[in-house]
């Protein structure tokens, strides 16, 4: 029997982000902020609309592959990647995010403002992996009732995870995070040299904008 042969070919395709602010002398926080699974850009970013405008400016970056979530038609979301060539999908998303954080004007490594990474569910995997394989160490780390990649060994990149600020988010009915111990997540974080702090509201798998202010006003202090 014949073997289909697979092969790889390179396009050039259309992507989109979505932002709110701007950049400007009192600019404290410049945020890229990764979605979860079946969400989109544009309702993302509605959870930083509460955000000091003056201090922050926040891109939304989008999962390059759209489906109709319920179904085949009302509802599209996203998803940043399944099992499926995913090192071909990691290289895609990585130029991606590049081209947008040129597009927009932010230079991850300008220490004129904080550079901060949030990551909401399936994010936070692709948040990580994105800056760890661009060498970035960012100012703030927010992971937001998601994991840490299994493929990403924060013990052997301790010039990015050494003593970096980690919060980690999640809702005390968060219904993906039912089976899983909290406390031993926490110490995995705590083993891999981040300085961690945890942080616990009231409700399911969702952002949560009081939370969210809460974490923002605590870099300052």
């Amino acid at each position: 029997m014949p073997h289909a042969t697979k092969s790889f070919v390179e396009v050039l395709r259309t992507g989109r982000y979505f932002s709110l602010n701007s950049v400007h002398p009192k600019t404290k926080n410049v945020w890229i902020v990764f979605h979860g699974y079946g969400q989109l850009a544009e309702y993302f970013i509605k959870h930083f609309e509460n955000l000091d405008t003056d201090e922050n400016f926040v891109i939304a970056v989008e999962g390059l592959s759209r489906f109709y979530v319920d179904g085949l038609t009302g509802r599209v979301g996203a998803s940043w990647m399944t099992k499926e060539d995913r090192e071909e999908e990691i290289k895609d998303q990585s130029n991606y995010i590049n081209t947008v954080l040129k597009d927009a004007g932010v230079n991850p490594l300008d220490d004129s403002y904080r550079f901060n990474v949030l990551g909401f569910s399936q994010g936070t995997g692709t948040a990580v992996r994105w800056f760890v394989n661009n060498g970035i160490r960012p100012s703030q780390l927010v992971l937001w009732a998601g994991s840490f990649p299994h493929d990403v060994d924060a013990i052997k990149q301790q010039q990015i995870f050494k003593d970096l600020p980690v919060h980690f988010v999640y809702g005390d009915e968060d219904q993906f995070l039912k089976d899983v111990n909290i406390e031993d997540k926490t110490t995995e974080f705590e083993k891999m040299g981040m300085n961690l702090r945890v942080w616990q509201f009231e409700g399911k798998h969702v952002m949560d904008k009081a939370t969210l202010a809460k974490i923002v006003g605590s870099f300052d202090k």
